[in-house]
């Protein structure tokens, strides 16, 4: 249903659906530098100017699409304290594979840029923020160290991932468990 109660024509959402599974294509392709309109009306068959009346231009395209992909990845209910394992590969997958490489490219080269901006708002904040919040609760529930820099901790993950990468070319299913398997070790080991 809309805001105002109508259900919504099927041809629009049809067309909202190719915009952004083009869109999201060509980011995972090439980063955000390929999604353009005029790459995704290419990609999608959804004309220049029907992307046009839903996005003025190609940041705020991006910026829609990555809200829209920020929802469905959302998990339906918050994680269990306990269990910042599924966490972690949720966030590792996303970041990792549902976004490609193209984005970990963006946000290393171009930090400062409007599309980086875009991407740390809608992508990687809110998966950062789970697994801070998993954290926390862990050393509350006094399962990890409660002098625990969990900054630290969320730099190593991800800076780990990153590099995992780009020694291997791809991050393997295996991976975020063993991650979280090694670092719960660790950080337990020196509970004081």
């Amino acid at each position: 249903m809309t805001e105002d109660g109508q259900r919504p024509d099927p041809r629009t959402v049809s067309t909202d659906q190719k915009i952004t599974a083009a869109a999201l294509a060509l980011l995972r392709k090439g980063g955000p530098q390929r999604v353009s309109i005029e790459a995704v009306s290419a990609a999608s068959g959804v004309a220049k100017t029907s992307i046009y009346r839903r996005y003025a231009n190609s940041l705020e395209l991006l910026e829609g699409v990555l809200e829209h992909a920020a929802a469905v990845h959302a998990p339906e209910q918050p994680d269990a304290a306990g269990d910042w394992g599924q966490a972690l590969e949720r966030t590792l997958r996303l970041l990792l594979r549902d976004m490609g490489t193209g984005v970990a490219v963006a946000l290393l080269s171009e930090p400062a840029s409007e599309t980086s901006r875009i991407l740390r708002a809608h992508v990687v904040r809110p998966q950062v923020e789970r697994l801070r919040a998993l954290l926390a609760a862990e050393v509350a529930a006094g399962r990890l160290a409660a002098d625990l820099d969990v900054e630290v901790v969320l730099d190593f993950v991800l800076g780990s991932a990153y590099s995992h990468l780009a020694r291997y070319g791809e991050m393997g299913p295996d991976w975020p468990g063993r991650v979280h398997r090694t670092l719960t070790g660790v950080l337990r080991a020196h509970r004081p």
